[in-house]
Formats: structure tokens, sequence, C-alpha cells
């Protein structure tokens, strides 16, 4: 029996209202035994324009690039 636990950004969105725009990115946290998921959360946070990005996954990083121009 092997368990690991995986987190991922699975889920990223561009949404805008009115004249602002922002990226949501929902992470994924897995916990797998044998390679099949026994358990599953998710957390959702949400990324302005002025904000660092740098610590965030690569994909990401190229999207909070091209919707921010950084």
């Amino acid at each position: 029996m092997s368990l690991t636990k995986e987190t991922v950004a699975d889920k990223i969105e561009i949404v805008t209202s009115g004249d602002t725009t922002v990226v949501q990115v929902r992470t994924a946290t897995k916990v797998l035994e044998d390679g099949a998921v026994i358990s599953q959360s998710y957390h959702r946070h949400v990324i302005n324009s002025g904000d660092d990005w740098s610590s965030e996954p690569s994909n990401v990083q190229a999207i909070c690039n091209a919707v921010f121009g950084a």
C-alpha cells in the first residue's frame, strides 16, 4: 500500500466584471492509494493585477502574464 499526496492547479478562470479582470485558481489536493484517489479537496484563490504571482505554478504564471501583461 502506497499513499501519495498530489496538489495541482486544476482549474484556471479569467473573470472580468466591469473594468476589473482577475484570475481565479482552483487547487485540488488529492490523496492517492496505489494510484487511486481516496480523498480530494479543493481551495480557490483570486489573483489581481497588482499581486505577486511568482510563486504560482508555471501554467498559472503564464496566464497571469498574458492577462496582466507582465
